[in-house]
């Protein structure tokens, strides 16, 4: 099963964004998809805006998995993305939120899809990972943690 270490690449970090709602925030996130890779940017923005519209995707801990599927898309793409101040998010521990991972994926990956969706939050649930993603400032540093991380045997 593909994991969110196997298709988050460096490129597609964001730290230090400079947005202040999640309108700007997935403008940001759809600038870099056409950047990168080619995606139509307004295409991404509206399926990541339209589907925060039908329930908040925050999780609460300062956290959120902002996803979509997009039409005509042929694989799964991710990013991470740490606003330069934490944004309001109707998360329901009432908390803005600081760790934003965007999944976008083809209209058909259901199981590829959810598989990848509880990966991350199981790792976001861990607040010694959360920890470690916070103190790391560099693209590549970060990408290291989400592909060697290994939950705590409690």
């Amino acid at each position: 099963m593909l994991t969110l270490a196997d298709i988050l690449l460096q490129e597609d970090i964001l730290l230090d964004l400079d947005v202040t709602n999640p309108v700007s925030l997935f403008d940001a996130i759809g600038r870099n998809m056409q950047r990168w890779h080619g995606l139509a940017r307004v295409p991404v923005a509206e399926v990541l805006d339209q589907r925060e519209a039908l329930g908040s995707t925050a999780l609460g801990q300062g956290v959120a998995i902002p996803h979509g599927r997009l039409a005509g898309l042929r694989q799964t793409h991710a990013a991470y993305a740490r606003p330069r101040r934490p944004l309001p998010f109707n998360a329901p521990d009432g908390k803005p939120v600081t760790d934003f991972v965007v999944l976008l994926v083809p209209e058909r990956a259901t199981e590829e899809h959810l598989g990848i969706l509880a990966g991350i939050s199981s790792l976001f649930t861990d607040p010694r990972f959360r920890e470690a993603l916070h103190a790391s400032t560099d693209p590549h540093e970060i990408r290291a943690l989400f592909r060697s991380w290994q939950p705590s045997a409690a």
